[in-house]
């Protein structure tokens, strides 16, 4: 399935890009399509910073996203690496105590904050004083207001032009003391898009479950993740792009969850939930991969001295990443914080993971050759199935 996100470039005084803002798109059109402010946002963070190369789509710079007030207040922008974020406050956004209080938070945790198509009113004047950056729409505010508002405030807050649609307005806009210019002079906004894998919102409503638990068992929350292929890729990912405490290998998911922690997974868990996932085209090869997976797990577990069993698992559900995907296996690959050896397996090198997997792959097939001394997967093969169904089969 194709998901889609737009990108405008954000210039400085130089002319040079210092920022994107991501928008929100269905398809190919370059249009907002009307939809709730938090689940466009919820779907941007995913696209941007899951399915798509978030540095590649930035270009190294930041990221500017529109935050509605459910979000702020719930802290959401906390999920996001700082050092590429700028949380846009939406124009509609009312400054209560717990917005406040999570723009303090925010602030203090080094996140920058700039307020979108700013328009002065008293009300307004807390929000102000937790602004890094003011963006104000050129063509909807007069010269002489937006002379003032930059003249009174422009020493602690830096100013970005939003709606530039000319030179002379540019160069209108540069006298004013504006720092950044945003507008159709420059660029229009340019849709990119994507394929995913949809993660099973059975899946995500068991995680959540136990999430709401007082005392959470992360070896459950890991195995409820684990069988699914979608969530386990964005779970790893997510870990090493997200958090940027993942440059580590990580062991296992229980693990990465752990790095996490829980109210980042609670997060994490509902905006997944929050899009409303569909079950995907790739369902049979999905399914195929976590069977391969646990296949390739047991195997492992019991005969191969010296291979983590977990590294096993990986290589297998990971296996047909690229087909279910739609992009290369090199680039699905590059970010995950897995064990080199299986990063290496998948990529097609030779090593005894790569061997186990066209094994395990020749046996699906029935290809493997009729040899009395081979081995004897079919128990590990009719366990896999098995345990790759206990999700489907534990309907509460």
């Amino acid at each position: 399935m194709k998901v889609y996100v737009a990108r405008q470039p954000i210039f400085d005084q130089k002319l040079r890009v210092c920022g994107y803002e991501l928008l929100y798109r269905r398809s190919e059109k370059n249009i907002f399509e009307n939809v709730d402010d938090s689940l466009a946002t919820a779907d941007v963070i995913h696209n941007a910073y899951l399915v798509f190369n978030f540095r590649e789509l930035t270009e190294g710079t930041r990221a500017f996203i529109n935050f509605p007030q459910i979000l702020i207040e719930g802290e959401v922008p906390s999920l996001l690496p700082r050092q590429s974020l700028v949380v846009e406050v939406l124009e509609h956004v009312e400054p209560t105590e717990k917005v406040l209080d999570a723009l303090r938070s925010l602030r203090k945790k080094g996140y920058t904050i700039a307020l979108d198509d700013f328009v002065f009113e008293e009300k307004y004047r807390p929000l102000i004083g937790l602004a890094d950056i003011i963006k104000i729409d050129y063509q909807a505010t007069p010269v002489e207001q937006q002379k003032k508002i930059i003249s009174a405030l422009g020493h602690r807050v830096e100013f970005l032009a939003e709606k530039i649609e000319t030179k002379s307005e540019y160069d209108t806009a540069k006298r004013l003391g504006y720092k950044m210019f945003q507008g159709y002079y420059f660029s229009r906004p340019t849709v990119v898009h994507g394929a995913e894998v949809h993660p099973l919102r059975h899946t995500l409503t068991e995680v959540l479950k136990e999430l709401d638990r007082p005392e959470p068992n992360f070896k459950r929350i890991a195995g409820q993740i684990e069988r699914s292929v979608d969530l386990s890729y964005k779970m790893l990912r997510s870990v090493n792009t997200v958090y940027q405490k993942g440059r580590r290998t990580i062991r296992s998911i229980e693990q990465a969850i752990a790095r996490i922690g829980l109210d980042e997974m609670r997060r994490w868990s509902y905006l997944m939930l929050l899009r409303e996932m569909q079950i995907s085209e790739s369902k049979e090869l999905i399914k195929q991969s976590v069977i391969r997976g646990k296949m390739m797990e047991l195997i492992a577990e019991e005969t191969m001295v010296g291979v983590a069993p977990f590294d096993a698992f990986i290589t297998g559900i990971f296996s047909s990443l690229d087909i279910i995907l739609d992009d290369s296996m090199q680039t699905l690959v590059e970010e995950l914080p897995i064990e080199r050896m299986a990063k290496a397996a998948l990529l097609g090198e030779r090593n005894v993971l790569r061997e186990l997997l066209e094994s395990v792959i020749a046996y699906e097939r029935l290809t493997v050759p009729v040899n009395e001394d081979a081995p004897d997967w079919s128990r590990h093969y009719i366990e896999a199935i098995r345990w790759s169904r206990t999700l489907d089969e534990s309907g509460e």
